[in-house]
């Protein structure tokens, strides 16, 4: 959990979204660390919402690798948070992983009717 306070925020609009608390949930999965962690947001901080369950480790720690540890995650999370919070434009940001779920109603309004195109990709093995 990372306070608003620390995190360098450049306008006031911005500053009246982002919440209190930031928290992030760091998941370490059986075969750690050759299999990455994941990261999650549990606070909606930007439009749209990346509060929806996809994986921010590569935008948080874009040089992971199984010599890395959760040390080089936090430290890559208040970049991340100033870099996504005062973004110019949408940027998308995380990862979403085939087979998992995903919390969509957390996908901003405007994005979804913005949406012309819609590709779906089935993968067979």
């Amino acid at each position: 959990m990372i306070e608003k306070n620390i995190i360098g925020i450049d306008s006031e609009k911005a500053k009246e979204r982002v919440p209190k608390i930031v928290a992030f949930l760091i998941i370490i999965v059986q075969g750690y660390p050759v299999v990455a962690p994941k990261i999650l947001t549990k606070s909606n901080f930007c439009t749209p919402s990346l509060m929806d369950g996809r994986d921010l480790l590569k935008d948080i720690c874009p040089n992971w690798t199984p010599k890395s540890n959760i040390k080089s995650i936090l430290e890559g999370i208040l970049p991340f948070l100033s870099r996504v919070i005062n973004a110019k434009g949408y940027k998308f940001y995380g990862m979403f992983h085939l087979g998992a779920t995903y919390n969509l109603k957390n996908f901003d309004n405007m994005i979804v009717g913005k949406l012309i195109s819609c590709f779906i990709f089935i993968l067979h093995k």
